[in-house]
């Protein structure tokens, strides 16, 4: 459940950020997630509730954006979605990672991210 440490350090990161402002309280935390992370978002969620207890992010509340994956092909110029294959029975989906115009080798553009979008807060 790599999810506990990815929330860990991003709470971290975003505790240490605050401790620079004259904060109160936080109402909302915003965050992003590329879908190529597979990281779970009910576990993000369950994590972000038990490890804020007892800091200024107690009681905020957590929104999860996600980050679609954008592919750019090599040999085509192709620059959009990934075609998806869907796994039945499992939490995630699997990305094919090649060119669905030519089959063609691609560079990930987006779907990747794992970071704090924004935080809205209560000024002391």
């Amino acid at each position: 459940m790599h999810e506990v440490s990815v929330m860990s350090e991003m709470i971290k990161a975003t505790l240490d950020k605050l401790s620079e402002y004259d904060v109160a309280g936080v109402e909302e935390l915003v965050i992003v997630i590329g879908d190529m992370t597979n990281l779970g978002e009910d576990q993000l969620t369950f994590a972000y509730e038990v490890m804020t207890k007892d800091t200024i992010l107690f009681n905020s509340k957590l929104v999860i954006e996600h980050e679609s994956i954008r592919l750019k092909c090599r040999q085509c110029d192709f620059d959009g979605p990934a075609e998806i294959i869907k796994n039945d029975g499992y939490d995630h989906s699997i990305p094919v990672l090649s060119c669905p115009k030519c089959n063609g080798p691609v560079d990930v553009k987006e779907g990747m991210a794992c970071c704090v979008r924004s935080i809205k807060i209560k000024e002391g």
